[in-house]
């Protein structure tokens, strides 16, 4: 157990480990907005669905709202917590 009290070896070993943490930390939030499109498409296909499915232009506002924004805020929030949740990379 003596081993355990070489703390500057140790902190040379932690500081080497988490050299990288930046990039870990970019590499899973992007990793994790992307995974977020699949439930975002769904849940803009299923809204969509349940404002009546309006076809070539006739309620632009619906398409907006179900085809381009709940998939981007689904994304958005991905990133956001992806990037949130990995700040025991970045230390």
């Amino acid at each position: 157990m003596r081993w355990l009290n070489n703390s500057p070896y140790n902190e040379a070993i932690v500081h080497q480990s988490v050299a990288g943490g930046s990039v870990m930390r970019l590499t899973r939030t992007l990793i994790i907005g992307g995974l977020m499109v699949i439930p975002g498409l769904f849940l803009g296909l299923l809204v969509w669905y349940l404002l009546g499915q309006p076809q070539d232009g006739e309620s632009q506002l619906i398409e907006i709202f179900a085809c381009n924004l709940i998939p981007l805020a689904s994304i958005g929030s991905g990133l956001f917590f992806g990037w949130v949740t990995g700040s025991e990379y970045a230390e």
